[in-house]
């Protein structure tokens, strides 16, 4: 199973690709500005940011705009150095541009993996750098006043995948057009209007009705401020039944599936004896981030902080003063008496009050639905659609359902308002100074 990206990456196209880029209609928007010709980031980090930055500017809030970094800092366990960075992120001025910049580096790990990351705090864009961001940046700003409105985006294909393509999302929708955006420095190759193709594919076959009323393709560039378009009714229907069985893999059968799976798997086989997988990093138990998991629950400062954070953040104090740790059953007199932001890590039996809103969320246990706010502690049995207060663990003892929570001191005090909180039980926190 791949992306839709990996999967064009496996295709020969014929001469020209699938669509030969002489077939799209070519608009050029002049604005009288030249780039800089030098840019000290890579060019996937310069899309990803204009990308993300355009959402946020045309009014998508920021966790959603940068959802798929803070997934990929998630999977690196950055997630407080991410929010850090994105709560600097305000508008179109050099610091933010630079945060951005550092924000979109933990994109890789969601999308390719561990293996493609970079320490975030190595991307630093120059003046002639964050100068062309904002620059084309604005442009889309402009392009999208006049191709506007965006209908759907950042949109995946729920009901159109295959076992050939299991992920991919795409970027805009308007009323008839599928857009993508591609920050490209010559113009798009037969691999960028192929994934162009494949996505409205996988649109006619997924659950959203908006793809219904697509009836052309199109391209920008905003480097190059360029537009590209091609009505789906001059694209040939033997074109598109090639690609939805050979490159989606619609219409294939089970065999066909399991022959170029097992192909796939013997490249990937030979990829691995020739490029053995880097030894497992040994955590360094003098760096200032070390936690003693025995005691903690985690061996890094910054993981044991990030899975208290909400996703938007009001103490962004938070972010600039050092953390000092306790552990066991305590509240340091300290906190009330400085009033210092905390973060506290207990186990309790709760349940909402009458007429209040559950905001606690499980991001640890098994045992409850993970990022779903609970109404209680108790669990429930799907089958016999009740909760129980107790449960078996692993050997077979019955212990009661307490699940161990990690929130902010404001959180916490919030969590004893609006939950009957019983049998508390403190393990371990910091605090702030």
């Amino acid at each position: 199973m791949a992306s839709v990206t990996s999967r064009i990456r496996e295709i020969k196209q014929p001469r020209g690709g699938y669509i030969n880029r002489k077939e799209f209609t070519t608009i050029t928007l002049e604005d009288g500005i030249e780039l800089n010709k030098s840019e000290n980031i890579r060019p996937n980090l310069v899309g990803l940011v204009i990308d993300y930055m355009t959402r946020f500017c045309m009014g998508t809030p920021k966790e959603m705009a940068f959802s798929i970094s803070l997934l990929g800092a998630k999977l690196s366990q950055n997630e407080f150095d991410a929010y850090n960075l994105l709560s600097k992120i305000n508008g179109l001025d050099s610091e933010s541009i630079i945060n951005a910049s550092r924000l979109v580096g933990y994109d890789v790990c969601y999308r390719a993996g561990m293996d493609g990351y970079k320490p975030v705090s190595e991307i630093t864009p120059d003046t002639n750098t964050i100068t062309n961001i904002i620059t084309m940046i604005n442009r889309t700003l402009f392009f999208w006043k006049q191709y506007g409105p965006i209908v759907k985006d950042g949109f995946t294909f729920k009901g159109g995948y295959t076992p050939l393509i299991s992920t991919g999302d795409g970027d805009y929708l308007t009323k008839d057009t599928l857009w993508d955006l591609k920050v490209l420095k010559e113009e798009f190759r037969p691999q960028h209007s192929l994934q162009l193709l494949v996505y409205y594919i996988m649109g006619q076959h997924s659950i959203y009705k908006e793809f219904k009323s697509i009836t052309q393709l199109g391209i920008y560039n905003p480097r190059l401020n360029k537009i590209y378009t091609i009505k789906i009714s001059s694209i040939s229907q033997s074109t598109i039944d090639t690609v939805s069985r050979d490159v989606i893999g619609y219409g294939m059968s089970k065999d066909e599936i399991e022959k170029l799976e097992l192909s796939k798997l013997e490249n990937f086989k030979k990829i691995i004896l020739e490029n053995p997988p880097k030894p497992k990093a040994v955590i360094d138990t003098n760096s200032e981030d070390y936690l003693d998991e025995k005691l903690y629950g985690y061996s890094s400062k910054k993981k044991y902080i990030s899975i208290a954070l909400p996703s938007k953040i009001d103490d962004k104090a938070i972010f600039n003063k050092k953390p000092i740790f306790w552990s066991g059953n305590i509240f340091p007199n300290i906190i009330t008496e400085k009033k210092l932001s905390y973060i506290i890590r207990f186990k309790a039996c709760f349940k909402i009050k009458a007429n209040q809103k559950p905001f606690v969320i499980n991001k640890t246990s098994l045992l409850y639905p993970l990022n779903t706010p609970l109404q209680t502690s108790d669990i429930y049995d799907s089958k016999l659609q009740k909760y129980y207060a107790h449960y078996k663990d692993s050997d077979g003892n019955i212990v009661k359902s307490k699940p161990i929570l990690t929130l902010t001191g404001r959180d916490f005090e919030l969590f004893q308002k609006i939950y009957t909180v019983q049998d508390l039980e403190i393990l371990d926190g910091c605090y702030f100074i």
